[in-house]
């Protein structure tokens, strides 16, 4: 029985990256001692956390409420990327090490719970297809700058990026509105009656 195509896997994205200068592939991620292989490694990582930072249907949690713990304090994951308040939590509040902390009373202990909008960071294998496709693309382009710098000997040129957000983006659109038109205010005519 055939299985058909599965999602890359992150040592697939770092051998597709390593493919792009000529070198050899790596049989493990455990085995990632030779120079390429790690750096290949670091940027994929890197570039992961840069792309998922802007925050897509896949990594938001919206509405999130934390509470404090018997010191005060509110204990944030170690795999958040961003966060801002929301709901009715009116003050303003950042992520200091893995503690909220409140910039508007100038402080890390909190009375009650907190509402929050936070991004997370995902594990490579945790992302949508479309997300792994994209991140193991700029960071394949990434990489080449390291080594050649020049757009003319790349592997993958700016349209293969672009196409791969473009992919990225219009399911990040489907996910989170994919009635956009009928529901929207500002379109007149579309409307069926």
């Amino acid at each position: 029985m055939a299985l058909g195509l599965a999602p890359l896997t992150e040592l697939d994205a770092v051998n597709e990256i390593l493919g792009t200068i000529a070198e050899s592939p790596v049989n493990s991620l455990d085995e990632v001692v030779v120079i390429d292989g790690s750096l290949a490694m670091k940027i994929l990582k890197t570039t992961s956390a840069e792309v998922q930072t802007r925050g897509w249907w896949f990594n938001r949690l919206e509405g999130l409420e934390l509470t404090p713990d018997v010191r005060k304090e509110i204990q944030l994951p170690p795999n958040v990327l961003k966060l801002a308040a929301s709901g009715q939590t009116a003050s303003k509040v950042v992520q200091r090490g893995l503690l909220l902390y409140d910039l508007t009373n100038k402080t890390s202990q909190f009375e009650a719970p907190v509402t929050v909008d936070l991004i997370q960071g995902l594990e490579f294998e945790e992302l949508p297809s479309s997300a792994r496709v994209y991140i193991t693309v700029r960071a394949a382009r990434k990489y080449q700058d390291r080594y050649f710098g020049d757009d003319s000997t790349h592997s993958y040129s700016k349209q293969d990026e672009v196409e791969a957000l473009v992919s990225l983006k219009n399911e990040d659109l489907e996910f989170d509105d994919p009635n956009m038109l009928e529901d929207s205010q500002f379109v007149t005519g579309l409307r069926k009656p």
